[in-house]
């Protein structure tokens, strides 16, 4: 009798073991993801602040200026004039074109839509 117990607590032991390295194996291998996940999102973050020093670059006026200057013979640009600057209020509203009221109990566009049944 004692010797079963023996071996169903050694039994035990290994099962424990097992299960312990189990754990830690996925807790090394989900280490290891976070560890590259954390290197993507630096690099990620590099290449937004490298794509912003190039933007910034990329729309100095003096660039911008060089730029028109050697192409305005193709782009044909002309300087902004004061009355090409609007309010909203200065544009024209779009013209409406509404269907003519059903004479249903509900009337306008709900009326005309079939009823679901």
């Amino acid at each position: 009798m004692l010797r079963i117990i023996n071996l169903v607590f050694m039994f035990t032991v290994v099962v424990g073991a097992v299960a312990v390295y189990d754990m830690k194996m996925s807790t090394e291998h989900l280490n290891d993801r976070v560890s590259e996940l954390q290197r993507q999102i630096e690099k990620e973050r590099e290449d937004i602040r490298w794509y912003k020093a190039q933007w910034s670059a990329l729309n100095q006026p003096s660039r911008l200026q060089g730029v028109v200057d050697r192409y305005n013979s193709y782009l044909q640009l002309e300087p902004l004039g004061a009355e090409q600057i609007t309010t909203l209020d200065a544009l024209p509203m779009k013209p409406v074109q509404l269907e003519p009221a059903a004479h249903d109990s509900m009337g306008g566009y709900a009326g005309a839509l079939p009823a679901v049944r």
